[in-house]
């Protein structure tokens, strides 16, 4: 089946949440107790692989594992393809410097920390079968992907919520230089709380963004403010494990792209027309 990409697609699907809906029944389901980064790493290196099968979608081979900690149980994506091409065709033409890796889940992962987003799914190194990979902790109480929404024209029980996580989804793709978002790897919580997942052929080595019309003209104020003072050494200390130094070089210079555009907003329009607060997804320990 033909993957329905978001590149191009999400500016168009922002909105769809526009029309107005009741609130949630109070008979929806509840997601569970949410549980800080560090218990989360720690189940997903340390827990018992005690179930085991295809993760369903995409081409590389993912596994769902059920993992046992304890009294704890839970399930976490495994991906262990890593490939590297100096060149490869794609249907969307040649590409250069063509990387998919499960190293670029991880590096996902621990930015969107470090710019206190918490749209990202725990992630840990562990190998699997003897080969390195990337555990990926099962995000709980999916209702939907975004694929789905949009087919079936469902709308967001809050649309101006809904428009500024995917206004977030666009920030952060241009800066890990996406180009593989679909609807498929974007999924929808009980809360309506949108996540992002499989990152395997991010952060490319290009200095320029992709698409700078594909920014929202608005940004969350804390992002803005964490893309300001995040520093080579302390990405460095993050991901060096996962990325290479040009890869983290081309971080940094798509961030400088990104700030210098809301800059520049921010002197036309003016700082309130630019920038809102979403409410923080991170359990206190974590928060920025």
């Amino acid at each position: 089946m033909p993957r329905l990409m978001v590149v191009g697609v999400l500016a168009a699907v922002a909105l769809a949440g526009a029309a107005a809906v009741p609130a949630p029944s109070p008979d929806s389901p509840q997601p569970t107790p949410l549980i800080d980064d560090s218990a989360r790493e720690a189940f997903l290196l340390e827990g018992e692989i005690v179930g085991d099968r295809p993760a369903g979608a995409g081409v590389s081979g993912s596994r769902r594992v059920t993992l046992r900690r304890g009294d704890d149980e839970h399930d976490a994506h495994v991906q262990t393809h890593d490939e590297y091409r100096s060149q490869v065709r794609l249907p969307s033409g040649p590409e250069l410097d063509f990387r998919d890796t499960w190293r670029n889940n991880v590096a996902a992962y621990r930015l969107d920390r470090l710019l206190g987003l918490g749209m990202v799914p725990t992630t840990v190194v562990r190998h699997y079968r003897g080969k390195a990979g990337s555990y990926t902790w099962w995000v709980d109480d999916v209702i939907m992907t975004e694929k789905e929404r949009y087919l079936s024209r469902t709308p967001a029980p809050d649309p101006v919520a809904w428009n500024r996580q995917i206004f977030v989804v666009r920030l952060f793709d241009q800066l890990i230089c996406n180009f593989d978002r679909n609807l498929e790897n974007l999924l929808i919580d009980s809360r309506w709380r949108l996540w992002m997942i499989d990152h395997t052929r991010a952060f490319k080595v290009f200095r320029d963004l992709r698409n700078e019309k594909n920014l929202a003209p608005t940004c969350d104020r804390p992002l803005l403010a964490s893309l300001r003072v995040l520093d080579k050494p302390t990405l460095e200390k993050a991901v060096e494990d996962v990325l290479k130094g040009t890869q983290i070089d081309a971080v940094l210079a798509r961030r400088d792209r990104i700030v210098r555009h809301y800059d520049d907003e921010i002197a036309a329009r003016g700082e309130a027309a630019v920038l809102y607060d979403l409410p923080t997804r991170l359990p206190p320990a974590a928060q920025r």
